[in-house]
């Protein structure tokens, strides 16, 4: 089941590319939608909502997700954790437009987008990036065209200045100067930062980050982790980064909701989840799993409470010694 899920996530996500691409060829009249409204605001608690989730519910041959609510400010970047088949990434293509939910409303600036039609979706996509899990670079065009992509694309001309921003891009994913590689020629890790680069290259107001660590070595993810955070301050962004990485989390996140299925668990900053007493919250900190059927067994909860109260009279034995 979570391989049919996971299929029909994959076939999703390329007719939504292939439907921006060609939209941008053959609709121009989209880029003359008039635009969204934005504001400039680092986040600071008490900034202006911008994505808002109403009861959100979505299925395919289950409920993937159920009456999801939350609420997001200019500025703040939200980590969205839980376990593979919770809703992470299902989250993510709601908000960008690439999926419409069955039930609820998702607000941009206060507008529903859940009844936009394709030419005010691509404008709602300038305005909201999305970095795709596998980094979702084309394979046809070196990493500074790639780059450039999305500034072509919205009718830049002048080469100048493409290639001004181009440089500067490469500079802030720290890729120097390699705008003239090709797609076999890149580290796992070098393909994320290209499609951070191209994912921020057309200066959005929002940025959805799919499991941005997934598949690279713990270095690499400390540097993705690092450069996610540099950006979202230097860029302005607002960001929503879903992972069932807490590492990442840890860096990036100013709040943090946990989906459990389909539903919102937690939803708080990074304190309260840490020290919240819910055995759920604790077995993912601790990277155990969590299995309720089995902690309901009466002989399975004595076993526990036998084996902490073990481990608390060898704490006790350690420091006598």
């Amino acid at each position: 089941m979570f391989l049919k899920l996971f299929l029909v996530m994959v076939f999703l996500s390329y007719l939504a590319l292939m439907g921006l691409i060609l939209g941008h060829r053959f609709l121009p009249s989209a880029r003359n939608t008039p635009p969204l409204p934005r504001k400039d605001t680092a986040f600071d608690g008490s900034t202006e909502l911008i994505v808002e989730l109403e009861n959100v519910g979505k299925s395919f041959d289950y409920p993937v997700l159920k009456d999801v609510s939350f609420k997001i400010r200019q500025g703040e970047t939200l980590g969205v954790l839980g376990k593979s088949g919770s809703g992470k990434s299902v989250t993510l293509k709601l908000i960008a437009g690439l999926l419409k939910p069955d039930v609820g409303r998702i607000l941009f600036h206060g507008k529903d987008i859940t009844g936009m039609n394709e030419r005010e979706l691509l404008e709602l996509r300038k305005r909201v990036s999305y970095v795709f899990q596998g980094g979702a670079i084309f394979d046809f065009l070196n990493v500074g065209e790639n780059i450039a992509y999305p500034l072509r694309e919205r009718g830049m001309k002048d080469e100048k200045k493409i290639k001004e921003r181009v440089d500067y891009l490469l500079a802030a994913v720290e890729l120097g100067n390699m705008g003239h590689l090709q797609k076999p020629e890149l580290s796992i890790g070098a393909k994320k930062q290209v499609a951070i680069a191209r994912a921020i290259a057309n200066d959005p107001e929002v940025i959805l980050y799919d499991e941005p660590t997934t598949g690279i070595d713990p270095i690499v993810k400390k540097s993705v982790n690092r450069l996610i955070r540099k950006l979202n301050k230097q860029e302005h962004l607002t960001s929503i980064v879903v992972t069932h990485d807490l590492k990442c989390i840890e860096m990036v996140a100013d709040r943090i909701i946990m989906l459990k299925d389909g539903v919102i668990h937690f939803e708080g900053d990074q304190e309260a989840f840490h020290s919240s007493p819910d055995p759920y919250i604790q077995a993912f900190i601790a990277g155990k799993r969590f299995d309720e059927d089995r902690r309901q067994d009466p002989e399975v909860r004595i076993q526990e409470s036998e084996d902490q109260r073990q481990e608390t009279g060898d704490r006790r034995d350690q420091n006598r010694e």
